[in-house]
């Protein structure tokens, strides 16, 4: 166990080694009676059954290193991209997250000794989504946010968002994409509509290793708004990424909050453009109510790579 401390162990892979190591284990024990044993066993071994806190491809003490040398080599870059405090306004990351009409939580409320705590997702009246790009600047300037919901271009959804009085009011920007999802031209419509109209100097930009982001066409896009850009190694977005770090949990709980708040006085919405629109102005309202970051640590890139 200690040469494999990464792979999942549990009280089955115990019990099924040790009838496989010592064939004579189970002779004369049931099967709960030998489970008894293995408890025994971890207690005087100094083991415990304890939840998972990271999966992934790597260890958690790898990726944390390629995240610290990440964040080593963007707070060098930063430096040398301009000097005095304004460096830090012209620093900016941007990332991603689905939105859904009820976010799921991660703990629910039931009978005390019930066996099973079961939760049915995928249900319509939860699963309607949209994607939703936040982007701000290491001092905490935040750009409108960009929501994707799921519609054809130039069909009635797209017509009906683009006349939402919040769109492109420097409120929030409004779309859409076959599946809510973000693909290149997505990708350079948030560079046209809500990053260039915001560059008044050459800025850097962080962004996570998705596919999209590489492609030339958006690098080009960003170049041409005096933007470089920089990419956060892949798997250790849940380290190195600021947005990610800092901003995500706090925004997606202001959205956990917005809407126990709207329905306390509100009736569940019954279509999907009454569920677009509370969306549209959960999104705004969250966004809105993120706290910049404390003025002594803004803009200043910690050792884990995340602004603090």
């Amino acid at each position: 166990m200690r040469k494999n401390k990464v792979r999942a162990v549990t009280s089955r892979c115990l019990l099924m080694m040790s009838a496989h190591l010592e064939p004579r284990f189970l002779l004369g024990r049931s099967e709960q009676a030998a489970v008894e044993y293995l408890h025994l066993f971890r207690s005087r071994n100094g083991l415990s059954v304890r939840r998972i806190t990271h999966k992934g491809r790597r260890k958690r003490s790898e990726v944390q290193v390629v995240a610290d040398e990440f964040g080593l080599a963007m707070r060098h870059k930063i430096e040398m991209f301009s000097t005095g405090t304004e460096k830090y306004n012209h620093f900016y990351n941007m990332d991603q997250t689905s939105i859904y009409i009820d976010m799921n939580p991660k703990t629910t409320i039931t009978f005390r000794g019930e066996r099973d705590v079961d939760v049915v997702q995928g249900m319509s009246e939860n699963s309607f989504r949209a994607s939703v790009f936040l982007c701000a600047s290491a001092t905490g300037k935040k750009l409108p946010a960009f929501i994707v919901f799921s519609g054809a271009t130039g069909g009635p959804v797209h017509c009906k968002l683009q006349a939402h009085p919040l769109h492109k009011a420097d409120e929030v920007v409004l779309t859409v994409q076959k599946n809510a999802y973000c693909d290149e031209r997505i990708m350079i419509e948030w560079v046209n509509e809500v990053w260039t109209p915001s560059v008044t100097f050459c800025r850097m930009l962080l962004l996570d290793s998705l596919k999209v982001h590489k492609m030339g066409s958006v690098r080009a896009k960003l170049e041409e708004a005096m933007t470089g850009v920089d990419f956060v190694p892949a798997g250790a977005t849940g380290l190195a990424q600021p947005m990610d770090v800092s901003v995500m949990r706090v925004f997606k709980h202001w959205c956990r909050e917005l809407y126990v708040q709207h329905h306390i006085t509100n009736d569940f919405s019954l279509n999907a453009k009454e569920r677009r629109k509370l969306i549209t102005s959960i999104v705004h309202e969250a966004w809105r109510a993120v706290p910049p970051p404390p003025k002594q640590y803004s803009g200043v890139l910690s050792r884990r790579a995340s602004f603090r």
